[in-house]
């Protein structure tokens, strides 16, 4: 517990040193409320109206990120770390699909090996701070997880 708990306070301190003061505030809002947000579906159906939030989940060797939403089955999300690119505008297939032309530049994207979540914002203002706050906690999950494999990677040193 002791490790977990470290490590928490140390993404923490991360996340808040990063974030400028209207990212942290997003994240924040994310962490306790949640926001709703229009989600487009990734296979059928219309888009609608989701409350998304940040949940962060106890792991081993580190604190996982997760963007979560209820949907048709429960509570789904996407890992933070999985997250290949964050993609502003008419991106991906699904949006291609279902996206409105006047509303371009208030689509976004979180885009992963197997699927995207694709967000539609009421302005591109909206867009653009939750782009530059995912990328940034997309980043220091990335970076997070890079660092706890190249520890467990490392040889052990004998006496």
């Amino acid at each position: 517990p002791g490790v977990c708990h470290g490590l928490a306070q140390a993404t923490m301190y991360t996340i808040r040193a990063t974030l400028s003061e209207k990212e942290y505030a997003l994240f924040e809002q994310l962490t306790t409320d949640g926001v709703n947000v229009l989600k487009h579906p990734f296979r059928t159906g219309r888009p609608q109206k989701k409350r998304f939030q940040l949940s962060l989940v106890q792991g081993e060797m580190y604190l996982y990120m997760y963007l979560t939403w209820k949907g048709k089955h429960g509570m789904q999300g996407i890992e933070l770390a999985s997250v290949q690119r964050v993609a502003a505008g008419v991106d991906t297939e699904v949006l291609k699909r279902t996206a409105k032309a006047e509303k371009a530049d208030c689509y976004l994207s979180l885009v992963t090996v197997d699927r995207s979540l694709d967000l539609c914002f009421d302005s591109p203002l909206e867009r653009e701070l939750w782009e530059s706050t995912l990328t940034e906690l997309v980043r220091i999950e990335t970076e997070v997880r890079a660092k706890s494999l190249s520890v467990d990677a490392s040889p052990a040193v004998s006496p």
